[in-house]
């Protein structure tokens, strides 16, 4: 006789006063859930193309560190291979795919100037007299060569990613 009365009471308990599901709440949660899932996504897609901008620009400042260990060192600036075969860059290696980056020099090694390409499309240049990355126009000067070699640079650069 016990048994049958603890019974009752336990389905009396889980069961809700009105026997129905809440459907205002249901949908105020759905809302809720859809609006936290939607700020989210929103969030990561716009944080890629920073996270993409922002390695075009370290890749910039590295290159140009490099070329400044080889004024100190070598007494000029230096080509990539120079500065590779000085082992002021690690060798390139064609498996982890297109360069992102390119350099040159001025005459005798006087400047240089590396450009930059973001998997975005976005090109940054650095300079000599120009440290921290900056966003490359086609009107840019730079001081150390022609706007159209450093354009001829950006191009390569694009030509190279499009055909990996």
């Amino acid at each position: 006789m016990l048994r049958p009365l603890h019974r009752e009471s336990l389905l009396i308990a889980l069961r809700s006063e009105t026997g129905v599901i809440n459907a205002t709440a249901a949908l105020v949660g759905l809302g809720i859930m859809t609006a936290v899932g939607g700020v989210a996504a929103t969030s990561m897609s716009s944080l890629v193309p920073l996270a993409h901008d922002s390695a075009a620009r370290q890749n910039a400042t590295q290159i140009a560190t490099a070329q400044g260990l080889a004024r100190i060192m070598d007494g000029r600036f230096t080509d990539l291979d120079g500065l590779e075969t000085g082992g002021y860059l690690p060798a390139y290696r064609a498996a982890t795919g297109p360069r992102r980056f390119d350099t040159m020099t001025g005459p005798g090694g006087t400047c240089f100037v590396v450009v930059s390409r973001s998997a975005t499309g976005a090109h940054f240049f650095v300079t000599d007299l120009i440290p921290a990355p900056e966003p490359l126009f086609s009107d840019v000067t730079t001081g150390c060569i022609d706007a159209g070699t450093v354009q001829a640079m950006a191009e390569r650069l694009d030509v190279a990613a499009a055909g990996y």
